[in-house]
């Protein structure tokens, strides 16, 4: 939101938070990091990460403090597997096409197997954000919180387990 009006921000969405490179690295180690590319243009992206990541950001720490308060299907937040989803972005020139279902899908389909729920924060004041999440994609608002005066709301989704085999 640093670069952009409020307008801007009300209309196209924006990250509360900001990453290094590093940061990136660190989130595809530690969970997964994933890219939508339309030839050699980026059209959008999407992370997620254990808990235990610690990026340096206040303002994760503060959503996480958050989470023993909280459940999610009857599960707690603060379990071992949960992570955290985001930042994710998408391309002004990709919305509405299908990107973010796509990176979220792909996002699941990575952290299978080791996280049960993701966990996210949007800015009460990004309901572009809000809308894609919880109407486009079915994500639930499980509990906000505030930090350095601001409202966020956090959302919660399944990560679909790994396939059980039966043995026939």
């Amino acid at each position: 939101m640093w670069n952009l009006s409020e307008e801007q921000a009300r209309t196209d969405g924006f990250l509360s938070a900001r990453y290094r490179a590093d940061d990136f690295r660190n989130m595809d180690r530690d969970g997964a990091l994933v890219v939508a590319e339309d030839a050699d243009r980026l059209a959008g992206y999407a992370c997620a990460f254990a808990q235990t990541f610690n990026p340096g950001a206040p303002l994760l720490a503060a959503m996480i403090a958050e989470f023993p308060k909280l459940t999610f299907l009857g599960r707690p937040l603060h379990g071992e597997r949960t992570c955290i989803y985001g930042p994710v972005c998408v391309d002004k020139d990709y919305r509405g096409g299908g990107v973010l279902r796509g990176l979220v899908g792909e996002l699941k389909e990575q952290l299978r197997g080791r996280f049960d729920i993701a966990a996210a924060f949007i800015a009460k004041s990004n309901t572009r954000s809000l809308v894609a999440h919880v109407d486009g994609l079915g994500m639930t608002v499980v509990g906000d919180f505030r930090f350095d005066g601001r409202p966020f709301w956090i959302v919660a989704f399944s990560i679909p387990p790994e396939a059980v085999s039966c043995g026939i």
